[in-house]
């Protein structure tokens, strides 16, 4: 082998490693241990049947006394999602995703005489997800499935009005359900990436109640707050290593 085979030799090899290295920055990197905190902003739809019966009944008792309902009720059907999550990726193609993702509604109805009623509501999930990755382009797009369950450590809703109307918030005990997202992560650099999260999540919680304890029934049934439905978030993610 000559001087100039040798050299272009050298060269390819530097390039190679160069190259290697600065995938192995990536999370994709499939035999590497790398960690992305992630914070997110997004929304999520929600039906929750008992609850708004919850809430037709209160506004029936408003219009007993005088400030019947203008206009369409504050029936919860959409919410706002801000999750703060974890996402550990093991060697060859494994992820566990955790952390806090608050999800909460704020429907407002009009009553006769002026009065602003807002159904305020929401919760409080830690998700506990398992799931594949597989890295595309170099190892700078990330494409993730994964579920587990859902603990929903808090979760409260109740009415709110400006004047004259009272409203009783309720509250609820720890619930488990199942979540689930399928994501696609985009690096910029090494250390930064922006993603785009979709899913789905089946979640009801306990039997609502006052602060007192006292449950809360429509129908003489109690009354759980269903949180299950469909999410969109965009999220930014840091590698932490």
């Amino acid at each position: 082998m000559n001087q100039r085979q040798l050299a272009i030799a050298a060269l390819a090899a530097l390039c190679w490693a160069r190259s290697s290295n600065a995938r192995a920055d990536l999370p994709g990197e499939s035999y590497r241990n790398h960690l992305v905190l992630s914070l997110g902003v997004g929304v999520g739809s929600l039906s929750p049947t008992e609850y708004n019966g919850y809430v037709d009944g209160q506004n029936g008792v408003a219009a007993a006394g005088g400030q019947p309902l203008q206009g369409s009720a504050a029936h919860a059907s959409f919410e706002l999602h801000v999750p703060i999550l974890a996402t550990y990726y093991f060697p060859y193609y494994l992820l566990l995703r955790t952390g806090v993702e608050a999800a909460y509604f704020f429907p407002t109805e009009k009553l006769a005489g002026g009065d602003t009623v807002t159904n305020y509501g929401g919760t409080a999930e830690v998700p506990i997800l398992l799931g594949a990755h597989y890295a595309f382009l170099d190892n700078r797009l990330i494409a993730e499935l994964a579920l587990g369950p859902a603990i929903a450590g808090f979760s409260s809703a109740g009415l709110n009005g400006t004047s004259g109307y009272t409203g009783v918030q309720l509250y609820s005990d720890v619930a488990v359900g199942l979540d689930d997202e399928l994501k696609g992560q985009f690096f910029i650099t090494p250390g930064f990436s922006v993603g785009l999260e979709i899913g789905y999540r089946v979640l009801t919680s306990g039997p609502l109640h006052t602060s007192a304890g006292a449950d809360v029934l429509v129908g003489g049934k109690p009354v759980h707050l269903d949180m299950s439905g469909f999410r969109g978030v965009f999220e930014l993610g840091f590698v932490a290593f």
